[in-house]
């Protein structure tokens, strides 16, 4: 099999399995190929595994049937939401990763929490279809049983997020994936971002190094950021604003005390 029928065939399986199903229209324009060709892509995928994937009329679309098994993609959530991650990240830069010739070993993943794959296809599905749920929630105090509508995604420290509004508390909040036990459809309507202030609302966090730290370790910090001022400016959105300060406040195990101060 050649690279380009592998890559779409992984993309048909990742459609299927993490998705809402594929069409032929879908699989051309995702690989700028005519719509005939992507039609004969999907039927060589069905002639190869042929309890894959079944044609809903209603949906106008192929999903994966009861049998469904990965042959070209990780089922792990967690590597799906990397693959999601990964894919913004280059398209900073160029969507092509033809073009990374050098490892990069990312030592977060070792740090990795549990992910439920059917919560997360739950919350996926109703991010993408605008549809709130009812989900059983374990925070660091209690267990909540909250009805969410899922806006977006994000990822602070080392743990995937979804940015929500809660029906029961009338604001929006942050969740975190690996403390769902439980996931359901939810029957309110769902509540978009449009009032969410907090993320709309820039801010900028000026730092600087404890001045308790040693003056080595306050010079590498400046140099680690090349800040000529002394002064690290963070912009960011209200609502991460406490994943920032996390991050920054951190304490320093051999001195104990922050790196970085808020001014």
């Amino acid at each position: 099999m050649n690279r380009d029928t592998f890559r779409r065939f992984a993309y048909i399986e990742t459609c299927l399995y993490w998705g809402e199903g594929i069409t032929a229209s879908h699989l051309a324009r995702t690989f700028e190929i005519t719509r005939q060709n992507a039609q004969k892509c999907l039927n060589a995928y069905r002639i190869l595994h042929p309890e894959q994937m079944v044609y809903q009329p209603s949906l106008k679309r192929h999903i994966a049937t009861n049998h469904f098994q990965v042959n070209y993609i990780n089922n792990k959530p967690e590597i799906y939401l990397d693959y999601l991650r990964g894919n913004q990240l280059a398209a900073y830069y160029w969507a092509e990763d033809e073009w990374t010739d050098l490892p990069i070993y990312d030592v977060d993943r070792l740090f990795r929490t549990y992910l439920d794959s059917t919560y997360i296809k739950q919350v996926l599905s109703a991010i993408r279809r605008q549809r709130t749920l009812t989900i059983h929630y374990q925070s660091k105090s209690q267990h909540y049983q909250l009805t969410i509508s899922p806006n977006r995604l994000v990822y602070a420290s080392r743990r995937y997020h979804i940015r929500a509004y809660c029906h029961n508390w009338e604001r929006y909040v942050d969740v975190v994936f690996s403390r769902l036990i439980q996931v359901s459809e939810g029957f309110e309507e769902w509540v978009s971002d449009a009032d969410d202030h907090e993320w709309h609302t820039s801010l900028k966090l000026n730092f600087t190094p404890n001045p308790d730290l040693p003056q080595q370790l306050r010079q590498t910090l400046l140099a680690d950021y090349h800040l000529a001022d002394g002064i690290h400016t963070i912009t960011t959105c209200k609502a991460l604003k406490p994943y920032v300060l996390r991050e920054m406040e951190r304490i320093d195990w051999r001195h104990h005390i922050k790196l970085w101060i808020v001014v």
